[in-house]
């Protein structure tokens, strides 16, 4: 507001010193004339009193005349040799030096009345009143704009000759004293009208100045927003026809030449809405599109436009002005979002959220209908071995191969998702309103499934025979979604179970077992949510120095219900159903958190580091290596505090990438274990070629070493082989002095066990440091 106020002041300032510097203009500009005009009616005057008026007299009067008609010009020179800023810096002064010129010759003027007046001849007395009415005329004519001015110039000019008139003693005096009064009164309000004439046009003029300056400005603002705006803009006429358009919009079509454009008919628009919206304006509405946007070069444009009325001189609509926003890649991204959403990125056909929506969607549809439908649970048989013997872009490259097929099959009404990992579902809408014929529907389906999967397919060079356990769910409208294909899910883990490529129909009496799979994966998901994981940490100790050197950080389980729940149960499960990588993101997290803690205080000042158990499905995933050092960078900590443990038999899987992701995270700091070795039976043909630190004997060799000589000579080897690979040894399990003081004599530098620590929490393992 104080802006505002601030912003009118100055303009009405700013107004006022231009019409003061626009008469200041006017008057010097009409000085000479004036000048001119005072000095020769001086001149002249003295003419015709010469033999009237003493001589002494004329030369005085003038005198004063000339001299002030020689200042009034030097102050005409100044004038017109100052500069335009000064004059209206300093436009007040200029005005009183004028009038104060103006007031001194009305000065001189009324002094004629004794100085020029004659004693007795009437002629010449009228003379001199004449004369002083034709140069006051002039006068008050340009004091006429400033009624102080000008009652001040008719006081000092008039009033002397009215009072030398009024006390002569003649009667005929006073009687021409009153003329003079009546005459210097009417000339008064004739000069004050003339005056306000003056101001009004003088105001006028400045106003229809600053109007006309106001609209230039408008104007190149307006065309400067029109040809920069961030948005498409085009006029057109009662035709539809093109008038002109901005550059964002020549961008938006990907047109340089303006020419091209101008002319062209809106009617030419394929979209019918398009054209609907811009003949709106015609009707005083505002038309408004948002969709699809033909393109002067058949470019694919989504927009959003609004076109206004524009109007002629006489108020008519003569045409419309378009604004058009290019939303083309927020549709785009809203596009890719929801596939993103609902779409499997590898295959490309519905997740199981979609899934799960056109599931609910089709319960309500059908909530009267007596016909059965099915969802049919497909899990690839033996793909775990694919992904191990020829690695997950083979893997993943017989996924889509798969879904491909299974595609090809299907009918209209039918909805087909890939619901995780190797998994798919299928949902058979429509079948018979009796339970055995719906049965053989079903069957009779999977065997033409089947028939696309008669020919194997092709993976790197070698044919595979696809297979299929499925679990079948047949049911009217009392399930729920997730019911259904909790349900679908347990028949096909029975058929797995049962014999694999079989197939199983859902029953009630489905074994414990597989429904207790199916139930910890649903809680997993819970769990994770709600932080029901937390983190234990076991202590490696140097076996020659018997202090902590470092700890193995191990995830535990408390489920609300059934308490806690062992790793070697949830894992496996976690593991087949694909979740286990987000169940390890939230462990890194919770890890990386306390690592940061421990190796930042006191107490983990000589730990050398925290090892960390990798899922083979995670670490071969293609952004493993990004995703952990995001991490390093979230919470601010040094690589060489964390040492990744993977199991050999994952390593085989996809040897390839294992090691590359190996060296790439190696040349950041971190370091590498063998988790469980000695259990595979390919670890010594490619332990040369994997850039680990440590090996870590089984536990399983470790318990009974000290009873089995078998267990003992393959720990000695294993302790044997890892020094010549200049690797550090790592024990587990180690729960006696007796597997101790072996570990020693056979050089075995670190372990783990309950004979030196239980996990413990990190509190409990902080107060040990």
């Amino acid at each position: 507001m104080n802006n505002d106020k601030e912003d009118k002041f100055h303009k009405k300032n700013t107004l006022e010193k231009r019409l003061l510097y626009d008469k200041l203009t006017f008057f010097y500009i009409s000085l000479p004339l004036l000048l001119l005009g005072n000095f020769m009616g001086a001149l002249l005057l003295s003419a015709i009193q010469l033999e009237v008026i003493q001589q002494e007299s004329i030369i005085i009067w003038l005198t004063l005349s000339f001299i002030i008609f020689l200042y009034g010009f030097y102050l005409y020179s100044l004038f017109r040799n100052e500069t335009e800023n000064n004059k209206l810096k300093h436009v007040n002064l200029w005005l009183d030096k004028y009038y104060t010129n103006v007031l001194v010759y009305g000065i001189i003027w009324g002094s004629s009345a004794f100085l020029m007046f004659p004693e007795a001849n009437l002629l010449n007395q009228m003379v001199v009143i004449f004369f002083l009415f034709a140069i006051g005329f002039t006068s008050m004519g340009i004091l006429a704009s400033k009624p102080d001015l000008l009652i001040t110039y008719i006081m000092v000019t008039y009033i002397p000759m009215i009072l030398r008139l009024f006390f002569m003693e003649s009667a005929q005096y006073s009687i021409i004293a009153y003329i003079v009064l009546f005459l210097v009164l009417v000339m008064f309000f004739i000069a004050n009208y003339y005056g306000k004439i003056i101001n009004n046009s003088l105001e006028n003029r400045q106003n229809f100045i600053t109007i006309k300056d106001s609209h230039l400005k408008l104007k190149e603002r307006f065309f400067s927003l029109f040809e920069r705006a961030p948005v498409g803009i085009f006029y057109y006429n009662d035709q539809l026809e093109i008038e002109d358009v901005n550059m964002h919009f020549m961008l938006m079509h990907g047109i340089e030449d303006k020419e091209i454009m101008l002319g062209m008919n809106l009617q030419g628009f394929a979209n019918k809405q398009v054209i609907q919206a811009h003949k709106d304006v015609f009707y005083s509405k505002t038309g408004n599109y948002r969709g699809p946007f033909g393109s002067f070069k058949n470019k694919d444009l989504y927009v959003k436009l609004s076109t206004v009325p524009m109007l002629n001189t006489k108020g008519e609509v003569a045409g419309g002005i378009t604004i058009v926003n290019d939303i083309t890649k927020e549709i785009t991204i809203q596009e890719e979002m929801i596939r993103t959403a609902y779409y499997d990125l590898l295959t490309d056909i519905p997740n199981k959220t979609l899934l799960m929506d056109k599931l609910s969607e089709f319960l309500k549809a059908s909530y009267h209908t007596q016909q059965y439908a099915s969802l049919l649970f497909l899990d690839v048989d033996n793909f775990k071995k694919v992904n191990e013997s020829y690695g997950h872009n083979v893997g993943d490259h017989l996924l889509k191969q798969i879904a491909k097929k299974l595609e090809d099959i299907l009918g209209e009404h039918e909805i087909f998702a890939r619901v995780g990992g190797d998994k798919f579902a299928l949902l058979i809408p429509s079948l018979s309103e009796k339970k055995d014929e719906a049965k053989q529907q079903v069957l009779r389906y999977i065997q033409t499934m089947y028939t696309q999967f008669e020919k194997p397919l092709l993976i790197s060079g070698d044919t595979y025979h696809v297979s299929f356990s499925i679990g079948v769910m047949l049911f009217k409208q009392e399930r729920s979604a997730f019911d259904l294909l909790k349900s679908a899910e347990t028949a096909m883990y029975e058929a797995k179970q049962t014999t694999k490529g079989s197939i199983q129909f859902y029953e009630s009496r489905m074994s414990e077992a597989t429904k207790e799979i199916l139930t910890i994966e649903n809680d997993i998901h819970k769990a994770i949510q709600n932080y029901e994981f937390f983190i234990d940490y076991q202590p490696q100790i140097d076996i020659y120095e018997n202090k902590i050197i470092g700890a193995e950080s191990l995830v535990r389980w408390k489920h609300p219900t059934k308490g806690l729940i062992s790793p070697s149960k949830f894992i496996p499960i976690a593991e087949e159903s694909g979740i286990i990588i987000k169940l390890e993101e939230y462990i890194f997290h919770a890890i990386f958190k306390n690592i940061k803690s421990l190796f930042e205080s006191n107490e983990g000042k000589n730990l050398q580091h925290i090892s960390i158990n990798v899922s083979t499905i995670h670490f071969l995933q293609p952004n493993f290596v990004d995703k952990i050092m995001q991490l390093v960078q979230q919470y601010k900590i040094q690589p060489e505090w964390i040492e990744f443990e993977i199991t050999e038999s994952g390593l085989m899987r996809n040897i390839n990438d294992a090691i590359k992701k190996i060296k790439d995270l190696k040349n950041f700091g971190f370091t590498f274990s063998i988790d469980d070795f000695g259990t595979g039976y390919s670890s010594l043909s490619y332990l040369k070629e994997l850039p680990v630190d440590t090996i870590k004997i089984d536990q399983s060799f470790i318990l009974h070493m000290h009873k089995n000589k078998g267990d003992a000579m393959i720990v000695e080897s294993v302790v044997s082989i890892g020094k010549k690979f200049n690797l550090k040894i790592v024990a587990e399990g180690v729960e006696t002095i007796e597997a101790l003081d072996y570990l020693k004599k056979i050089q075995c530098t670190t372990y783990q066990g309950y004979f030196g620590y239980k996990p413990m929490s990190l509190d409990d393992f902080r107060s040990i440091l």
